[in-house]
């Protein structure tokens, strides 16, 4: 059966080079296929980086404010843009320059003067490659009702970005979820909608996070984690009061809770790593916020800072 892919019309490509001229020529043959952004300075790209992904980027090396193999590094660092392609347009081809670019991250290289026809079909190449790791990695991480990441996921790979944040010495911060009397709820109205409540949280979860990096598992049958790298106390209470907000907007009817709809309680800890912890212990001190959040009468939400 063949894997359902993004169409690559929805693709998006960063292109960044100082040079207008070649930036126009990179976005015009392009445009055609692909969802084309460009950038003429490395800051510029970087920021947009923070708080955005892309599918593919093309960088040159040379750029007025940063060297584009350092813009390639800080990138690559990002665990979001772990399976993006970078793609180096260069005009030089001695070994030391490419080996510099391969050490750097790079993917590829596109020679200069640029090739329309050899453009387009490596960035087709590299594209389709990225899309199709990226289903693979859903159909083995994802959870198949909500299309949360799974337990799996957490097991496997969110080490990486608990490691990461400890070695740049930023706060980690960690949410655990569970649905309001939820038993209550299926035996009221059936297993088949609850499914669909549970679907529904998922969906709010999703819009209440914003970044690349923030990732939300479905960690039990209404239990969700949210992880929020790089977040302190305050960035995690907007982030608790955004979800009440989105869950109170939607207003999923509930008869057999007090407030006559959906609600969740929230236990969380902001980490800042002083003190060395694992993330299994991190994941019982969200639950024992958690637990905390259900005896202050549910609907609300418990946060420990500790070092």
């Amino acid at each position: 059966m063949p894997l359902t892919l993004k169409l690559l019309s929805e693709c998006k490509i960063l292109v960044v080079d100082d040079d207008e001229m070649i930036r126009l020529t990179l976005e015009t043959i392009l445009e055609e296929h692909f969802t084309v952004l460009p950038f003429s300075a490395g800051n510029s790209v970087l920021e947009y980086c923070k708080e955005n992904t892309a599918d593919l980027i093309l960088l040159d090396v040379n750029l007025p404010d940063i060297n584009g193999l350092n813009v390639c590094r800080q990138i690559k660092d990002d665990l979001a843009f772990e399976n993006v392609p970078i793609v180096f347009i260069t005009s030089t081809y001695d070994t030391d320059s490419q080996n510099a670019c391969w050490e750097a991250g790079a993917t590829d290289f596109i020679g200069k003067p640029i090739t329309a026809s050899t453009l387009i079909h490596r960035t087709k190449n590299h594209i389709e490659n990225k899309l199709r790791l990226e289903k693979l990695v859903e159909l083995t991480y994802k959870d198949s009702l909500t299309g949360l990441f799974n337990r799996h996921y957490l097991d496997l790979e969110v080490s990486n970005v608990f490691k990461q944040a400890i070695r740049d010495k930023r706060a980690f911060s960690l949410l655990m979820l569970d649905i309001d009397h939820f038993k209550r709820y299926n035996d009221h109205y059936g297993h088949p909608q609850g499914d669909v409540c549970i679907k529904k949280i998922a969906e709010v979860l999703n819009r209440s996070v914003k970044r690349p990096q923030d990732t939300v598992v479905r960690y039990g049958g209404e239990e969700f984690l949210v992880l929020l790298p790089y977040t302190d106390f305050d960035g995690v209470k907007q982030v608790c009061e955004r979800i009440n907000h989105e869950l109170a907007s939607e207003n999923i009817r509930h008869e057999e809770s007090s407030l006559n709809r959906v609600s969740v309680s929230i236990g969380g800890v902001v980490y800042s790593h002083q003190e060395m912890k694992q993330f299994d212990e991190l994941v019982s001190l969200a639950d024992e916020a958690l637990y905390e959040a259900k005896n202050a009468g549910r609907n609300c939400f418990k946060l420990h800072a500790i070092d």
